[in-house]
């Protein structure tokens, strides 16, 4: 099941409206033009008549599951539509057994070469959706500490050497307030060592020094070490398929279109969409207004967690119009996450 996002609750329905919302969502998907009565009638040889169609999909819409545009008599799912469709009339989510032999054969060639199954990720995944594709590397939720060195410059500047979980080495030049002798720094550095030892940086926040404003602003020193090297992660993004976006009919307006293309390519803003807290297995949908970046509010998001365990996680996920094949993009997302969840495990020696 899909991870909820903050919704309003969801209506019960009769089973003909059920089957007219399903109906009218699909062919939506399909055509990207308002669904009128009679269409539903004629494609799928109800045994109803237009009117009596009519008055069920206008019960619909006071129920704030489809709306329709002023000039057309046809009706369009609202957000919410899209959501009782996608917890409660959705087709089980998964590629066809072909497909995932082939993107499974795709993911062992790669094996060997992280950035380049990263990379094949974005690609397979804009391919079988045809939306826009956004995959993060595998790290953990927070950088956390393994050592600290300080290394006296001058009498009153040092270099904050941090080493933090994975191996990675950043550094940071401060200015003490007063001079500090290389026997004491050395000391202070062990001390700290043994206090912030897998710290994340609100831990090291939280720390006080002992004896001196040396302990406080080496601390600051390394908590902004750790909080720039999340924000770093945060903007490590590969993405593919933008073009799929600017080729659907919501965004034909150019101004439109360079709007998205702007925000899609800018790694600080595009950080904003990722979901925070996923649990293995879940994807997580969020449907126009479900999120908070207002140019989205015509697009869904679709994102899976992948890793091992709680350490190294990552997620793959697509961009896309509201109006996207649901089914499909959560079991491509699922599907593509499983495999990249194998990758880890075996890059980990598990």
């Amino acid at each position: 099941m899909p991870a909820k996002s903050n919704l309003t609750p969801i209506p019960k329905l009769a089973d003909r409206q059920r089957e007219l919302l399903a109906a009218v969502v699909q062919e939506y998907i399909a055509t990207a033009e308002p669904v009128a009565s009679g269409q539903l009638v004629r494609r799928y040889h109800l045994d109803v008549s237009s009117a009596t169609v009519r008055n069920e999909l206008a019960a619909l819409e006071e129920l704030g599951l489809l709306t329709h545009p002023h000039t057309s008599a046809g009706r369009v799912p609202t957000d919410l539509g899209y959501r009782y469709f996608i917890e409660s009339l959705m087709p089980r989510p998964a590629l066809r057994p072909e497909e995932q032999l082939t993107v499974s054969h795709q993911f062992r060639q790669a094996m060997a070469d992280t950035g380049e199954w990263l990379r094949l990720a974005a690609s397979i995944l804009a391919r079988l959706t045809t939306e826009a594709s956004i995959v993060t590397p595998p790290a953990v939720k927070h950088a956390t500490l393994r050592h600290v060195e300080v290394v006296p410059i001058q009498d009153r500047r040092a270099l904050v050497i941090a080493v933090l979980e994975g191996g990675a080495v950043r550094q940071q030049l401060i200015e003490l307030r007063e001079p500090i002798a290389a026997e004491r720094l050395h000391a202070l550095s062990a001390r700290l060592s043994d206090a912030l030892a897998s710290g994340d940086a609100t831990r090291v926040r939280a720390a006080h020094g002992e004896d001196s404003a040396a302990d406080g602003e080496i601390l600051g020193a390394i908590a902004r070490i750790l909080e720039e090297h999340d924000q770093s992660r945060a903007h490590d993004v590969y993405f593919d398929g933008f073009q799929n976006i600017l080729a659907q009919p919501e965004f034909a307006e150019r101004e439109r279109s360079r709007e998205m293309l702007r925000l899609l390519e800018d790694r600080t803003r595009l950080a904003e969409i990722l979901p925070g807290d996923l649990q293995a297995g879940e994807v997580h949908v969020a449907i126009g207004s479900e999120h908070r970046l207002a140019l989205l509010r015509d697009c869904s998001l679709v994102f899976g967690r992948y890793g091992s365990g709680m350490d190294a996680i990552g997620l793959v996920g697509i961009v896309g119009p509201t109006r996207m094949d649901y089914a499909r993009s959560i079991g491509a997302v699922r599907y593509v996450g499983s495999l990249m969840s194998d990758l880890v495990r075996v890059m980990e020696g598990h």
